[in-house]
């Protein structure tokens, strides 16, 4: 392919589009030594390719001449033409204008073959008007494109959205159209007995073209402003070339990618720091590699997928997102997409499915080695679980006898090597469960309709040690309330004096410390102090406890009455045995899931200590100003510093560096849970959402997940930090995790602005019989702590009662 020095510019972005396959009319470059090489007795446009011309911030649109319709033996005239237009005033100025020298040498001309266009138009991919990136516009006329570039014709405008291809279409009056004619050239025709305003474009055709001119940008790498036509046999792209006036308002185009942080949020709320996303990024990327290989993907497929395993995760403005399209293709590897992937949705708490993102279709039998691996492991999952469960307690026992403070840096390192060797290449249990849990409550919500009754269903099951702290703490508020001295030293928060006069129950909170003093909100995210940092929380929730009359649930009755109804429903002796089943599995696996979770949240327990441990060292050394600020430093990079392989190894000014840009994300983490990149993601692009807001409403709704009918106070929570007392109030937050259980038992009910149906907030409330809705849009915003609240944990309902 010619260089645009050699060519030009219009004629290089031809050859570059022939070569990757798009449908360009036949055409020839002539250059200074060129020679002309024309076949059969067709028509043909001839237009300038100045060097430069048609790049990016010099268009010479309109400054050349073009010539078009001309015949065989008009060309070497209509080349002169053309470049005579070189020299002519207008372009003499250009040059001058933008200080481009001029050149002797003939300039390159494009001669290429007319097509008889049953309509003609521009796409600019990203909107003109607006500057808008996320959006292309298409203006398309009957006939020639003359008649929208010199006669000024009316055009229809159809304004597609580049994520879904929805088009928003504005036609116009088109009483006339430019046309060709052998004997008279070009001219305009008058049609009345046509439709004005009949459409120039069918959805599909205007699809057709969007799709292209999305594939045109990506390759380019730039908005584009792309010229089309379609003839009888279809669209042909005429020529392409950058929107200069585009680049100082939008990114640079290609590298789509969707961001969305769904139920993620739930685990790693706000802002995230560093160390925990370089941890928690390099976990995604083993753990799901792992249950490729496990669940039988080709290990040549999983190699050229590399790319999606590495990077599952993003971090914009300190807040951690799921890189959507890779979750999507990492679902397609496996049979079934177009079921499956709606069961992620579901699964991550995804609330709008990616339209378009037709799956590339495998064939039935190279998908049968697959299925049947995944269906041997489903039908094994009680052995993987028994044993996952087995190696990480073995591991877990001997690493809680460790103490960090005793090691090294290096043997550190070499400790958190043997958590990855040990527990993350061993997590094929809880991987496989939750692909078991996203196809058995998808096939169960399914079977269900549009009842709710499967969230009842999974009530009561029992076994779920995610809920063993609340009950521990409700015991030991039990052992307090006949002993008014040591109610009052819990309702003061006196904890020295707790310990001081009430030594057996110290010991009973030393031994929950023991058991569960790696807990705490956020307990994911590596730099929040757990519970053994802040143990006065426990008299908190102990005190909470002291402040109501605790009262059993039933949640087996849920349970019982859930079946009633479902199986009433089903007649078939057939179909009664499916929903057994499916649910059975629904049932286990849900219960697997949050019992290997807890086995996850212990082990991010372990890593923080070897990760403080390790900033203890680095201060005792005077590389950091503080301990703490070793959590703004990679994992890697703590690694590298070790080994001897750093890039940086100003430990103390690049801790520094990430601290002050952090804090600026803490004082203003303005950013929407879904939204596009293009290009390089951090570069020009805005983090927000293409959606309007959502305004308040009378009526708000949700994700119904445990039932009951609620009135009551809210209380909104954001963290530990907030007045944690509670008495029977409606619990609202914008997410929780399994640092939040303790405060279940002190509260009425639970509405969540983010997560999903199986995330832990409806998990854990099912098991403790708390009415919950979750996947509130805007709650936080809407409700304010001592307003008053139904809620119907049954149909997702919540009204706000005016005070």
């Amino acid at each position: 392919m010619a260089s645009p020095r050699d060519v030009g510019g219009k004629a290089a972005n031809l050859q570059r589009l022939q070569a990757l396959g798009f449908r360009v009319p036949p055409f020839t470059v002539i250059t200074g030594r060129g020679a002309l090489e024309l076949r059969g007795n067709a028509l043909y446009a001839v237009r300038s390719s100045a060097i430069g011309e048609d790049a990016a911030g010099l268009s010479f649109a309109g400054v050349h001449e073009s010539l078009l319709f001309v015949r065989e033996h008009e060309i070497p005239a209509a080349i002169e033409h053309v470049r005579a237009s070189a020299r002519g005033e207008r372009a003499l100025a250009y040059r001058a204008q933008n200080a481009i020298p001029f050149d002797d040498t003939p300039m390159p001309v494009v001669v290429q073959q007319m097509i008889d266009a049953r309509v003609s138009g521009v796409v600019f991919t990203a909107n003109p008007t607006t500057n808008d990136v996320h959006e292309l516009v298409i203006s398309a006329l009957f006939g020639l494109g003359e008649g929208l570039v010199s006669a000024g014709f009316d055009a229809d405008t159809f304004i597609v959205q580049k994520a879904d291809l929805s088009i928003a279409t504005e036609l116009a009056e088109k009483p006339e159209r430019i046309v060709f004619d052998r004997e008279k050239g070009t001219g305009t025709k008058r049609e009345p007995n046509h439709e004005p305003n009949a459409r120039s474009l069918t959805d599909d055709e205007v699809r057709e073209l969007a799709r292209t001119a999305i594939a045109i940008e990506n390759a380019f790498g730039r908005p584009q402003d792309i010229e089309f036509a379609f003839d009888a046999g279809g669209l042909y792209i005429l020529q392409t070339r950058p929107i200069t006036t585009i680049d100082e308002y939008g990114p640079a185009a290609g590298n789509r990618i969707l961001w969305d942080n769904s139920n993620i949020v739930e685990s790693f709320s706000g802002v995230t720091s560093p160390m925990t996303f370089s941890v928690i990024r390099r976990a995604y990327a083993i753990v799901y590699k792992l249950f490729a290989e496990v669940m039988g993907i080709p290990p040549a497929t999983i190699r050229a997928h590399q790319p999606v395993f590495e990077n599952m995760l993003g971090l914009f403005r300190g807040q951690v997102f799921y890189n959507l399209l890779n979750w999507y293709a990492l679902v397609r590897l496996f049979p079934g997409y177009e079921q499956n992937h709606a069961f992620m949705e579901q699964m991550m708490g995804v609330r709008e499915s990616v339209s378009g993102d037709a799956p590339q279709r495998t064939s039935k039998l190279a998908l049968l080695p697959i299925a049947w691996r995944m269906t041997r492991n489903f039908l094994g999952i009680d052995k993987h679980v028994a044993g996952f469960e087995a190696n990480f307690k073995t591991h877990y026992q001997r690493w809680l006898r460790i103490d960090f403070d005793s090691l090294k840096p290096h043997e550190l390192m070499q400790l958190y090597a043997e958590f990855e060797d040990r527990v993350l290449w061993s997590w094929r249990a809880p991987i496989i469960n939750d692909f078991f849990v996203m196809i058995f409550y998808g096939l169960l919500k399914k079977l269900c309709g549009d009842s709710g009754l499967q969230n009842d269903l999974l009530a009561g099951e029992g076994g779920i040690e995610s809920a063993e702290p609340a009950k521990m703490l409700l015991r030991l508020a039990e052992i307090a309330r006949p002993d008014p001295a040591l109610s009052e030293a819990i309702n003061d928060g006196d904890l020295p004096r707790v310990y001081r006069d009430f030594p057996e129950f110290g010991k009973q909170l030393d031994h929950y410390l023991d058991l569960y003093g790696f807990r705490c909100m956020n307990e994911l995210k590596l730099e929040e102090q757990s519970l053994k940092d802040r143990p006065e929380l426990l008299l908190t929730y102990i005190r909470n406890y002291l402040a109501v009359e605790m009262k059993p649930t039933d949640e087996s009755r849920i349970r019982a009455e859930a079946e009633q109804r479902a199986f009433a429903l089903i007649r078939s002796p057939l179909r009664r045995m499916v929903f057994r089943f499916v649910l059975k599995r629904a049932r286990i696996g849900v219960k697997n899931r949050e019992n290997m979770r807890f086995a996850r949240t212990r082990i991010f327990g372990l890593v923080r200590e070897v990760v403080r441990a390790f900033g203890r060292r680095l201060h005792e050394e005077q590389l950091l100003d503080a301990p703490e600020d070793v959590f703004y430093l990679g994992l890697d990079e703590l690694r590298d510093y070790v080994k001897g392989t750093a890039l940086t190894t100003d430990l103390r000014a690049l801790a520094a560096l990430r601290r002050a840009e952090f804090d600026a994300y803490r004082a203003d983490s303005t950013i929407d849970e879904r939204f596009e990149t293009f290009g390089m993601a951090y570069h020009r692009n805005t983090f927000r959402s293409r959606r309007s807001p959502v305004a308040a409403m009378d009526g708000i709704r949700g994700i119904p997940c445990s039932p009951g009918l609620v009135t009551a106070p809210a209380k909104v929570l954001r963290s530990p930090d907030d007045d944690l007392r509670l008495n029977r109030e409606i619990l609202i937050a914008e997410r929780t995790d399994p640092g939040w259980i303790p405060l279940y038992p002190s509260i009425s009910g639970l509405l969540i602005e983010r997560g999903s149906i199986l995330s832990h907030s409806a998990i854990i409330a099912r098991e403790m019989g708390i009415p919950t809705i979750v996947g509130i849009r805007g709650l936080t915003g809407l409700v304010k702590t001592g307003d008053v609240v139904t809620m119907n944990g049954s149909t997702g309902e919540v009204t706000l009662h005016a005070t």
